[in-house]
């Protein structure tokens, strides 16, 4: 089971974009069954997928916050044939608060997560931010990938975010944790945009994704209508382009398996 965390501090990056369309092409063209955990207040996750997330019990954040609450109490099923749901709100914003004082708060999501069978991936959309939930969100999953928008503070913030990964690998001996693809995002053709996809390209030569996501109005759009691309415009040039990041990250799990072990390794 892989266990694929989509993760930028910033907003707008088209992180939940990326995890639900990469979610959905994993469960409908690879016939896999994959978890889709959101776990950001604005629960945008759930809502492409065409769920009514407001007012909804429980949700990730009950799943968290009470112990007699388990995993299966909370997944829900999508439109998309194979693709569970672990939906989020705004009471997620409760999650930091409750459970500030419990000793084990950092790992809650891993161990409620620690029995969880039947499924070939799991996906967390993360919230746009760094905390206790992004920390329990890189202690659930072995995998990173960072979408990095094309503008100004992108290198920063990639850097800052990888920083944070080797942080949490160390702070919690999670040595399996990766960063196992970090995807140019919202490009368009200017010197600017250019400038920092050289770097991106030199400073992350190994992780940087070889397909770059531009702007497009087709995933705005099947967003709008609670839909993935994979339903709203198929054939469509947006498609494509997140149909081949897709195919690139489900390419690297054999290379992120052997460094996740070699590190297990090297720690022993």
């Amino acid at each position: 089971m892989r266990r694929i965390a989509f993760i930028n501090e910033k907003g707008g990056s088209c992180k939940t974009t990326l995890a639900v369309n990469t979610a959905a092409w994993l469960a409908q063209h690879r016939d896999a069954r994959v978890l889709l955990c959101d776990l950001d207040t604005q629960g945008h996750a759930g809502k492409s997928l065409g769920v009514d997330v407001r007012g909804l019990k429980p949700t990730i954040a009950d799943l968290l916050c009470d112990p007699a609450v388990q995993v299966n109490d909370v997944v829900r099923g999508t439109p998309v044939e194979g693709l569970d749901l672990l939906a989020s709100n705004k009471e997620m914003a409760r999650f930091p608060v409750e459970v500030a004082a419990l000793p084990d708060r950092d790992r809650l999501l891993r161990g409620k997560l620690s029995d969880l069978a039947g499924y070939d991936y799991v996906i967390f959309d993360a919230p746009p931010s760094m905390g206790l939930v992004t920390t329990n969100i890189m202690l659930a999953a072995d995998e990173i990938v960072i979408p990095v928008a094309m503008t100004y503070f992108a290198l920063d913030g990639c850097a800052e975010i990888i920083e944070t990964v080797q942080g949490v690998r160390e702070r919690f001996d999670h040595q399996a944790l990766q960063v196992s693809m970090v995807v140019p995002t919202l490009y368009r053709k200017t010197a600017l945009a250019d400038e920092i996809l050289a770097k991106l390209r030199e400073q992350f030569p190994a992780e940087i994704c070889r397909t770059v996501l531009g702007y497009n109005v087709q995933i705005d759009e099947a967003q709008s209508y609670g839909q993935t691309i994979w339903e709203y415009a198929p054939t469509s040039k947006g498609a494509l382009t997140l149909e081949a990041i897709a195919r690139e990250l489900l390419s690297r799990g054999s290379t992120v398996a052997a460094s996740a072990k070699a590190a297990t390794a090297s720690n022993q």
